[in-house]
């Protein structure tokens, strides 16, 4: 599906500055080596889920354009999130159409292939109005995604789009009489006892996360625990900003 970034975004380094400009959107971050890195390199380093940016306008001014903003970056993950914008006129003199897609990408740690995953835009700016670091967006997509608190994702254990939670015991559940539940299709949970509220939230004590095709590190829970299987959510998109990999 895609093909390895020529440099990888995962480093050890971490973001010391951001400096971001009119539409919050990420110009430049400076590391903590004191290097600073322009959105365009960072940017780059997931280009093979992104897709080419073009403009494209005839002498009437119909046409198209699309262009890529960075808005976080967490290279302790290797994970972005990138606002996806196509600026379209399909008459002359008629209005200028904005669509607007943000995706959270990154690379898997097993195949080590990048994936895409559609974020909600009001989490992503919700995030960065709370705290304007380059981390902060990330986390917000990563807690719109899991339906988490910051405690909650800071605690989970995480397998591609699945996060493994630690938890209380769980009330007001429904037992599941299975030794192997099935979650997104794709990932058994393994575990000595199993619930599910009224939401769909699968709670299993003790549990171990597998792949089905597997395409990532199993997960481990406590044994001793419940923890609860949160299935991460995509937003809605537009053309260009649609879910890729796991």
């Amino acid at each position: 599906m895609s093909q390895n970034a020529t440099v990888s975004p995962v480093s050890a380094l971490s973001v010391a500055s951001v400096s971001r400009g009119y539409y919050n959107e990420i110009e430049s971050v400076v590391m903590s080596d004191g290097s600073t890195v322009s959105a365009s390199t960072i940017i780059g380093m997931f280009t093979s889920v992104l897709p080419e940016t073009f403009v494209e306008f005839d002498k009437k001014q119909r046409g198209d354009a699309l262009n890529l903003d960075l808005y976080g970056y967490d290279p302790a993950q290797g994970v972005a999130v990138i606002q996806i914008r196509h600026a379209f006129r399909r008459y002359r003199n008629g209005y200028l159409n904005v669509h607007k897609d943000y995706v959270l990408v990154g690379q898997n740690e097993e195949t080590r292939e990048f994936f895409r995953h559609p974020i909600q835009a009001a989490a992503i700016h919700a995030g960065i109005r709370k705290d304007a670091s380059a981390v902060s967006a990330v986390r917000a997509a990563q807690r719109w995604m899991w339906r988490v608190t910051d405690a909650q994702l800071s605690q989970g254990i995480r397998q591609g789009d699945i996060l493994v939670v630690p938890c209380r015991k769980p009330s007001k559940v429904e037992p599941i009489e299975e030794s192997v539940v099935v979650v997104a299709d794709t990932h058994e949970v393994h575990g000595s006892a199993f619930a599910r509220d009224a939401k769909g939230v699968i709670y299993a004590m003790g549990p171990t996360v597998r792949h089905n095709k597997g395409q990532h590190a199993a997960a481990f829970g406590d044994n001793d625990g419940w923890h609860s299987i949160r299935v991460g959510r995509e937003a809605q998109t537009w053309k260009w900003g649609t879910r890729l990999g796991d």
